[in-house]
């Protein structure tokens, strides 16, 4: 398969390559936050201008960038690990590598993995005071919070990791001039869709939690606070809007429209696609694609990660080996769990 998109793509995904770079702690790299000084911001490869000067701005928000992609593709990892497409790539010297060239499921659920990632690493570096732009959740008071519950407490900014996000992660997109209508043009339609859609997750999963206070523990009083939800809500929300996306294509007027009118038009919440994935069944450099052998696979399930769906017809290898794993547990007074370990012998399953 010849790329599809051409070098626009491979500029799109600098941004979330480069995050590698940003996985660095200000306690690693001092010299990067010094007052006037700008290194990290100029070592960085990949960022838009606007995303550049971003960073000469906020030098101290760069460490939750990268945190929050890393925590991206640890999500994205864990919800495609039993699929063929395992969020791994055959570039070991990138994140996603070449399978973002294709507008496919794959790539709009990575983008919005991705922009989710951020917002909340940022949402919550600021309810801990590591940024130095914002601080604790201004959130309205919930309407339907009891009268004798406070509103307080310290909250997850939310509010302030959205805007951030937004800013930062689409300025590469809004910064381009492709021709209205051209396939650039519905490629970076798509991807800002799928940022705001990743976004739009966070945000409104984040919930109300509470504390008691009271003699005894009577909860006789209750302090409240806006809370991110536990970031793999975020993913299986995600993962069921990748499921659900909806096939897109470029119209008269330069605008994504559904490819079949028969199909609900996709929300904010929703993601959306312009190119049909590859199967993903054998390594292809072009693509990007591992394959699938020499992946574990289960003989027993019906789903994707059974072998007949995983192994994509080829068939699989049986083998036997020792499993380890801790059993007979008991809690001891007080106040432990001591637990034997045992092994056992299980039959294990490869694709060919």
């Amino acid at each position: 398969m010849e790329n599809i998109h051409g070098d626009c793509v491979n500029s799109d995904l600098m941004w979330l390559l480069s995050f590698r770079s940003l996985g660095l702690t200000p306690i690693q790299r001092p010299e990067m936050f010094i007052i006037g000084a700008q290194p990290l911001c100029s070592q960085l490869s990949g960022l838009s201008q606007g995303q550049r000067k971003l960073c000469q701005l906020y030098q101290d928000h760069m460490t939750y960038i990268g945190d929050g992609a890393k925590t991206g593709i640890k999500e994205c990892q864990y919800q495609f690990r039993q699929r063929r497409w395992n969020c791994s790539t055959v570039d070991n010297a990138s994140v996603f590598g070449r399978v973002m060239q294709i507008g496919s499921r794959e790539t709009a659920f990575t983008y919005a993995i991705s922009a989710a990632g951020v917002v909340n690493a940022i949402s919550r570096a600021c309810r801990e005071g590591e940024l130095s732009t914002c601080g604790c959740s201004r959130a309205a008071r919930p309407r339907d919070l009891p009268r004798d519950w406070l509103w307080g407490g310290c909250g997850d900014n939310v509010h302030y990791g959205y805007r951030f996000a937004r800013e930062f992660v689409d300025a590469r997109e809004r910064e381009k001039n492709y021709p209205r209508g051209s396939t650039e043009h519905s490629r970076m339609l798509m991807n800002l869709h799928n940022n705001e859609a990743g976004r739009q997750a966070v945000y409104n999963l984040a919930n109300v939690a509470c504390k008691c206070h009271g003699v005894s523990g009577s909860c006789s009083l209750k302090t409240c606070w806006l809370q991110l939800a536990d970031f793999r809500r975020v993913g299986e929300f995600l993962k069921e809007k990748y499921s659900s996306a909806a096939a897109m294509r470029i119209g008269r007027k330069g605008k994504l429209e559904l490819e079949d009118k028969r199909f609900n038009t996709p929300t904010p919440e929703d993601l959306v696609y312009i190119d049909p994935s590859p199967d993903y069944c054998l390594r292809n450099e072009t693509t990007g694609s591992m394959g699938t052998q020499g992946r574990y696979c289960n003989k027993t399930s019906e789903g994707m990660d059974g072998c007949e769906l995983m192994c994509c017809g080829r068939g699989y290898d049986q083998f036997k080996t020792y499993k380890h794993e801790r059993c007979h547990c008991k809690f001891h007074w007080c106040c432990y769990v001591k637990c034997k370990r045992c092994t056992s012998l299980v039959d294990q399953f490869v694709c060919k």
